[in-house]
């Protein structure tokens, strides 16, 4: 699966630098074109969200537990 991924993004990387090489000489229609493709990859990234866990420690509470442990420890 890893190869696979760096094999997208290797095509990725390639295809969005030959979409902007020229930017400046497309017409607004093809300008028009690729933002809204540009567009459509930040929509799915916003719904592939979801799959990006992001864990959050409450460093209070930790730090409470740490302290509570070792007060445990010295009786």
């Amino acid at each position: 699966m890893k190869s696979e991924q760096k094999e997208l993004m290797k095509k990725f990387k390639v295809v969005v630098e030959d979409l902007m090489d020229h930017y400046e000489e497309y017409t607004d229609e093809e300008k028009a074109q690729i933002k809204e493709i540009f567009q459509k990859v930040a929509d799915l990234n916003t719904i592939l969200d979801k799959y990006d866990i992001d864990v959050k420690i409450d460093w209070n509470e930790y730090l409470l537990a740490y302290s509570q442990c070792f007060e445990l420890m010295h009786f």
